[in-house]
């Protein structure tokens, strides 16, 4: 049974790979990481801070204020994570990560290696501001926050006729009305050349690109309203910026936006299971199982899928006495995956079947972290595909029956094995899961 589940999946991959999930390797560059020197042309004092934003846009405050945008700056992972980076690479790591998450004061050359969050001015905490984004005049390369700012400009915007206003000049921008503006921090290729995210590249060849639909179109879903206090009725966006990632620590919103984000995840994949009416003692139970991408405008799992986890969790159970006689994609005691990094049971689970990135270091060893990646394979879902893995299960001649089987999606954005890498042991039992689809049967026993 494990050395068919083996072949089975060796198959899944290949179907994977087939369909353009594979990740890839892009060649180096000395101006992946561009914010090393200061701009030049403007300073700290030309950007507003987001509370001043929100006196006439509370609304687009208030759902920025909970979202993974206000929280880029303050997650324990990303200071953690730049960190150990800094002290592996002797500071070389640089401006790497800190660039997408404090983009303009790494720009303005105020975030050294081992910058303190605390002693940065407030503005520093606000991680990917309103005025971050909303002074992008230009995406000079679709990776690795390789932008310009001009903040001298005005407030660029989506908005053909914005009204005059006594605070600021409002700048019509057709960036904003592209998923260009967020392909710039949404790939990210390491310095080692190799392609660590991958999503908005996924986007370029998707469904949703071919049929005119942008990123923003379903990430800040448009509705009817003011731009500001007392404008115009608009067509306007929301700015929760829902994807898969939540805060691990107290902030603004927290439990509406670990609703949303499963909301979100529940509707990116389906599963449909085929399993036989019966089944007898000392025969085999095969058990298919479909998993078919809801998603249109790119992979699933996406982003940073070398911390990503999506994965089947299969388990079939004798309903008369309770005994468990199959069970893959559980975790070990330590909340881990029974897979090649589990401290507990590695590699004891002969038959999951997980989709992520895997980091390949230059020894040819795995590795954790993006900084160490001198190579990658990644299994991931495209869009709107299908993979059907088989499991086929024996069955023991004393089972009694009738048998439970239960089948489940789930994902997660980090496994607990990379926090405590990191010194945060603490938050390792608090990264939620997520089951993205489910499904339960019986199956009677001859």
């Amino acid at each position: 049974m494990k050395r068919n589940m083996l072949f089975v999946f060796a198959l899944l991959v290949a179907s994977v790979l087939l369909l353009g999930g594979c990740g890839s390797k892009s060649p180096s560059s000395n101006d992946d990481n561009p914010s090393d020197e200061p701009d030049g042309e403007y300073q700290l004092s030309d950007f507003a801070e987001s509370k001043d934003c929100a006196r006439c846009h509370p609304n687009h405050y208030n759902e920025w204020e909970g979202s993974m945008m206000a929280y880029a700056a303050l997650d324990p992972a990303f200071t953690k994570m730049q960190g150990k980076g800094q002290d592996e690479t002797n500071q070389k790591l640089d401006q790497f990560c800190i660039q997408c998450h404090l983009p303009i004061l790494s720009k303005l050359g105020m975030t050294p290696p081992y910058f303190d969050l605390n002693a940065l001015p407030p503005m520093g905490r606000e991680g990917v501001s309103c005025i971050a984004c909303h002074t992008i005049s230009e995406v000079t390369d679709l990776k690795n926050a390789q932008f310009k700012l001009d903040p001298k400009a005005g407030i660029a915007g989506q908005i053909k006729d914005p009204a005059p206003n006594a605070y600021h000049k409002s700048v019509y921008s057709p960036l904003f009305e592209s998923s260009n503006l967020c392909g710039a921090c949404h790939n990210v290729v390491n310095p080692n050349g190799v392609t660590i995210e991958n999503t908005y590249n996924e986007w370029q060849t998707s469904p949703s690109a071919a049929a005119g639909k942008q990123c923003q179109d379903c990430h800040m879903p448009a509705y009817s309203g003011p731009a500001a206090l007392g404008g115009p009725e608009r067509t306007v966006h929301r700015h929760y910026f829902v994807g898969v990632d939540v805060a691990l620590i107290d902030f603004p919103d927290r439990a509406e936006q670990r609703a949303m984000v499963t909301e979100l995840l529940q509707s990116a994949a389906e599963i449909k299971v085929e399993a036989p009416d019966n089944v007898s003692a000392g025969g085999l139970l095969p058990i298919t199982v479909h998993i078919t991408s809801k998603t249109s405008g790119h992979n699933i799992p996406t982003g940073a899928i070398g911390d990503r986890q999506m994965w089947l969790a299969v388990s079939v159970t004798d309903r008369a006495t309770g005994d468990v006689i199959f069970q893959s994609g559980h975790l070990d005691a330590n909340g881990d995956l029974m897979d090649r990094h589990s401290e507990i049971a590695p590699s004891a689970d002969y038959d999951l079947v997980a989709f992520g990135q895997q980091m390949v270091g230059k020894d040819g060893n795995d590795v954790f972290f993006p900084w160490q990646a001198f190579d990658e394979r990644t299994i991931t879902l495209p869009p709107l595909a299908t993979v059907s893995p088989v499991y086929s299960i024996f069955m023991p001649q004393e089972i009694a029956g009738p048998l439970q089987v239960q089948v489940r999606l789930r994902f997660r954005t980090f496994p607990p094995h990379i926090f405590r890498k990191i010194g945060l042991d603490d938050l390792a039992e608090t990264i939620p899961i997520v089951d993205m689809a489910e499904w339960s049967g019986e199956v009677a026993v001859q």
